[in-house]
């Protein structure tokens, strides 16, 4: 018996330095990518989107070779100039252009492009395409212009699967 408590012990101490290791990040796989969304429902008279409803286009937006970091604190992507140009360029509305971000092929939230200029507020994930971009920085938001008073919007910017991704690869700002 005193025996196998030894091993025990000694299989103990060579495992404890792993014991505070993300093992989820051995299982992220896959890419985040911006695809536009070609038909979604909205939930009630806002313009939060049900997620049941969406369905993507089939080509990404903006592909993960396009977004350069990711920042969870600022909740802001640092992009190429040719994934800039593509939001730019896209035919902006007053009412939003809708967007997914996905996370190993699966749907993780999805937003609206929001132009500044636009008088219509949304409670939902907005990004500013026009005005709201840095440099080459893409700040992704809550509501526009701002959390309304009771407004309950889900907060999926900083998914695991997101952040573990940007992880492996070294895209993590940390």
């Amino acid at each position: 018996m005193k025996s196998f408590h030894g091993i025990a012990s000694i299989i103990l101490w060579i495992l404890l330095p792993f014991a505070s290791c993300d093992w989820d990040q051995g299982n992220v796989t896959g890419k985040v990518e911006f695809y536009l969304v070609a038909e979604f429902n909205t939930v009630g008279e806002g313009c939060a989107i049900d997620p049941q409803s969406v369905k993507l286009y089939p080509d990404p937006l903006i592909r993960y070779s396009e977004l350069l970091s990711y920042n969870p604190e600022e909740h802001t992507f640092e992009i190429t100039d040719g994934a800039k140009d593509t939001i730019r360029n896209l035919e902006h509305s007053v009412v939003g252009v809708p967007f997914g971000v996905t996370a190993g092929g699966e749907l993780i939230y999805t937003g609206y492009f929001w132009p500044a200029y636009s008088s219509l507020s949304c409670q939902w994930v907005v990004i500013d395409p026009l005005f709201g971009m840095r440099g080459n920085t893409l700040r992704v938001e809550l509501g526009y212009p701002g959390i309304s008073e009771g407004a309950e919007i889900p907060d999926r910017r900083n998914d695991p699967r997101i952040l573990g991704i940007f992880r492996r690869d070294g895209k993590l700002v940390e």
